[in-house]
């Protein structure tokens, strides 16, 4: 994506904040329905499109933008907030992730501009499915720690379905398990169940057979000495 050129003789279009991969930036910007804002982005240095709303910080699009979250809310006249928070910063002011109180958030971030809610466990399956192209385990381990972070404490069934999923890869990643086979999917049921499960199909099956050949030498008058009883 190109820079838009500006029709003054100083040239192309500059980001308030000095980045160059700010989206403003760009023909193809996504963001040209967000609200004007007259408070952060009236600042010196501070882009509403590529600064952290809460350290003023430029976001990183490593990894597809895995560290930050953009509220997507519309707020005035059908636009969007658009302002964006670094995952961290917002997980240490307490407006992401499981918080009580007033703020009251259940796997949610909470937009410090406009007070709207966003799901994050969305996010954090894109983390997940982020982590599959990804080739470090040390950057893995950072990405899946974030979604671990915005996910625990959740009362979601999704959300405390996915936390299950992350930590379980989580711990094979640790354990040295190659990266491809920790993300293989589990099986429905449980590891240490499945050996009690077959276990006991197993001694069913014995049990079952016993007590035919009981009935089939009782039929032949061939009784059998003690008592048998089956189950099912």
């Amino acid at each position: 994506m190109q820079p838009l050129l500006s029709d003054s003789p100083f040239g192309a279009i500059t980001c308030k904040a000095g980045s160059r991969i700010c989206s403003s930036l760009t023909a193809e910007n996504p963001l040209t329905g967000t609200r004007f804002c007259d408070i952060c982005c009236s600042e010196p240095g501070f882009c509403g499109d590529c600064c952290c709303i809460l350290c003023s910080k430029l976001i990183t699009l490593d990894y597809d933008g895995y560290s930050y979250i953009r509220c997507e809310a519309t707020v005035v006249d059908g636009h969007i907030c658009g302002h964006v928070s670094h995952l961290e910063c917002a997980l240490r002011a307490y407006m992401a992730g499981t918080v009580g109180g007033s703020i009251n958030l259940d796997a949610e971030y909470l937009c410090r501009y406009c007070d709207s809610r966003t799901d994050l466990v969305p996010h954090a399956l894109k983390l997940l499915n982020i982590c599959t192209s990804v080739a470090s385990y040390a950057d893995i381990e950072k990405i899946l720690n974030v979604g671990i972070c915005i996910l625990r404490g959740s009362q979601k069934s999704s959300a405390k379905e996915l936390l299950h999923r992350i930590e379980s890869i989580n711990a094979k990643l640790m354990k040295g398990v190659s990266i491809q086979d920790a993300f293989k999917k589990e099986s429905c049921v449980d590891s240490t169940v499945l050996p009690v499960v077959n276990k006991y199909q197993k001694h069913l099956v014995q049990t079952k057979l016993q007590y035919e050949e009981k009935i089939k030498l009782e039929s032949l008058g061939k009784g059998t000495k003690g008592t048998l009883v089956y189950t099912a």
